[in-house]
Formats: structure tokens, sequence, C-alpha cells
């Protein structure tokens, strides 16, 4: 197959890996392409905007086009997603297309499980980001992957924040009650995900891409990322949705050989 991946991070790159390994011939597009991420890429990453009709003008036809940017809602910036899924639906209209959204789409459910058709967000964020799937659903192929929180090896941000709070002798403050659920994905599953979905063996629509629920709350995730079982760990005081993820759906499609990373595993390489 002739694959296209627009945004090549961390996910972006592993999946493209783990094509060009299966023989298919992958070009990734990446505003700065010497940025963290692509060093490790084993096609080629060009520069380009995804939301600029000329670079897609500039690539041959593909037969598969993965969208994997971070849509850049959460610093309040607009990386153009929905633009670039846009420019897809209008001229690749035959090529299967997958995009890594996220949950972060999900309102409150009172610490219950949330399935694809579960209670959506009224923030701006979480309307932001409804608007991107918006504008990928209106693609005839698409499969939105609606991903929860990432681990693995690049996502050290919550372990640094944990342990320079041990450090100081101080509490880790986390957004929202800490004894809410914690629902995560290690990030290389998600290449594993991407590559089924642009191989076609998860159909279209939307699935949540989350590790099965193992009962990890808040509280317990950054108690394992500072390495100390008794670590104080308190809430801000601020709202935070309440819901684990599930992914039923997702695991009814799953091959038979599929096995989930644990928190703490490397990622592929």
């Amino acid at each position: 197959m002739n694959i296209r991946i627009l945004g090549c991070g961390v996910v972006g790159t592993l999946a493209g890996n783990l094509l060009v390994a299966e023989g298919h011939a992958v070009v990734g597009i990446r505003r700065r392409p010497e940025s963290d991420g692509t060093s490790s890429a084993r096609f080629p990453v060009v520069a380009g905007d995804i939301a600029d009709p000329a670079t897609m003008g500039d690539l041959s036809v593909p037969d598969a086009v993965l969208l994997a940017a971070n849509p850049g809602v959460r610093r309040g910036r607009d990386n153009g997603l929905a633009r670039a899924a846009a420019l897809v639906v209008a001229h690749l209209p035959q090529a299967r297309f997958v995009y890594t959204g996220s949950t972060s789409v999900y309102g409150d459910a009172r610490g219950a499980t949330v399935q694809e058709d579960g209670p959506l967000g009224t923030d701006g964020e979480s309307q932001a980001l409804l608007a991107i799937e918006a504008a990928v659903l209106a693609h005839p192929r698409a499969l939105i992957l609606r991903a929860t929180a990432l681990v693995g090896p690049t996502r050290q941000q919550s372990r640094s924040k944990a342990r320079e709070a041990l450090a100081r002798g101080a509490p880790i403050a986390v957004r929202g009650d800490p004894d809410r659920p914690f629902s995560w994905l290690h990030e290389a599953d998600l290449a594993e995900l991407c590559r089924l979905g642009l191989l076609g063996l998860l159909g279209q629509g939307i699935l949540n891409a989350a590790a099965p629920d193992d009962g990890l709350t808040i509280r317990d995730y950054y108690r394992r990322q500072a390495g100390e079982p008794g670590a104080v760990v308190e809430g801000d005081g601020s709202s935070a949705p309440n819901r684990r993820i599930g992914q039923t759906a997702l695991e009814r499609l799953l091959p038979p050989t599929w096995r989930w990373r644990d928190l703490g595993e490397p990622g592929s390489e």
C-alpha cells in the first residue's frame, strides 16, 4: 500500500515504521521534520503544512491516510486538523482515512464506564475536538480512534511532576478528584491500532482506544510514577470528568494474537 501520515510525532512515526516493516510505502508530513519523534523514522518525512492544499498536491495519491497530529486545543491553538481532514475528504475520497482522536470529547459520567455513545462534553475543548471529528467523519471511509491518556517511554511529564514533588516533600497536585478513574493506553499500542485501521481491519466509524480497565485511579497512577506507594496525591479543587473509558467494541475486532502492553513497558522500535 501507498500510505501518507499527516503529523509524524511519536505515534505517527511508530505506526509508519510498523507499516514499512511490512513492505508498505510510507511518506510522512510534518511542519518541522527535524523535531523529536521523526529521528527514528524509517521512511521519508517531508516538511509541509497539513492544512495547506499545496501539500496534498505535491504527493502521489495514497491508498490510506493517517491523521496523527496534535490538534493543539489544550494550548489554545488550532493546528489545522479540521482543515486537513476537509482536504482529505475533498481530494482523497477513495483512500482509507484513520484519525487518532481523543476521549477528551466525553463529559462526566459519575465514575461509570463510557462507551462510544457516552455523554459528550460541552466545554470548549470537547467542542473543538468534536468539530475535528465531524470533519473526519465526512469522509466515506473514515475511522476515528478515540485514544485515552497515553503512557510509554516518551511520556515523561507526569513522572517528572510526581518525582519533583516527592523530592521537595510536597504533595503531588493533580487536576480534579485524585480518586477518579484513570484510563490509559500505551503509545506503541495506539501505533499498532493505527496500523490495523489503515489496513482496513478495524472497520469504519468511531472506536474507543484504551487498555482494558484495571481499576487504576489518578492517585494510583501518580504514585506509580513517583515510585512511592505512599506518596501523597491531592486534587487541585478543579472539576474534571469522572469516567472510565470502555473499549468493548474495539476488543471484538482485535486479532487473537493481540497483547496489551503494560504501563511501564518499552515501546516498539
